[in-house]
């Protein structure tokens, strides 16, 4: 092979290594893109394995996973069971099953809601409305714009018809999602 011919075929070599790299570089974009949305069968069946090493693990009541609608895995509890508060007071299942849950790629969930400061402002003034109506338990928003009930009156229930009658009278100050954490029972 001539020096000509060899320095070609390096040269083609090089070109096709490095496009490959960049290719491979841009699927781990942090948004799901069209070459990520091909692989959303396989998140699903790894959120189905971590979820599967949950339950074998004592997580019993742990919610199947699901894709949403816009291809994010997600756990969707049934009958107001928070798994994430259940999961955080056993660190043996969250150890069993972090190889599972490490495999997971950086778009496999929908990116935490961020509120600005006139949100949580806005979010401190329902509070306050909802204690005026009928809750005066209800606590203040904490930074990421949850109402945590843990250690309040309402952590074994918020009673059903004073949370509707409240949501209703609050709802000109906020009608976007009320995220409520910390509640051990359900509406009564």
């Amino acid at each position: 092979m001539t020096k000509t011919a060899s320095t070609l075929l390096l040269t083609a070599l090089l070109a096709a290594g490095l496009a490959g790299c960049s290719a491979a570089g841009s699927s781990a974009s942090p948004n799901p893109s069209a070459s990520a949305s091909a692989n959303r069968q396989q998140l699903l069946s790894l959120g189905q394995e971590w979820v599967q090493c949950l339950r074998d693990h004592g997580l019993t009541r742990m919610p199947d996973a699901q894709l949403s609608q816009d291809g994010y895995l997600q756990f969707v509890p049934q009958r107001d069971y928070n798994w994430k508060e259940d999961l955080g007071k056993h660190r043996s299942i969250i150890d069993a099953c972090q190889p599972i849950e490490d495999r997971y790629p950086p778009n496999a969930f929908r990116p935490k809601q961020q509120y600005t400061a006139d949100d949580l402002r806005k979010l401190a003034e329902y509070a306050k409305c909802v204690r005026a109506n009928g809750l005066p338990a209800f606590p203040d928003p904490n930074k990421e714009g949850e109402f945590d009930l843990s250690g309040t009156a309402l952590a074994n229930g918020v009673p059903g018809q004073l949370r509707d009658q409240a949501d209703q009278a609050c709802k000109s100050i906020w009608s976007g999602d009320v995220k409520i954490t910390g509640m051990t029972g359900g509406k009564k």
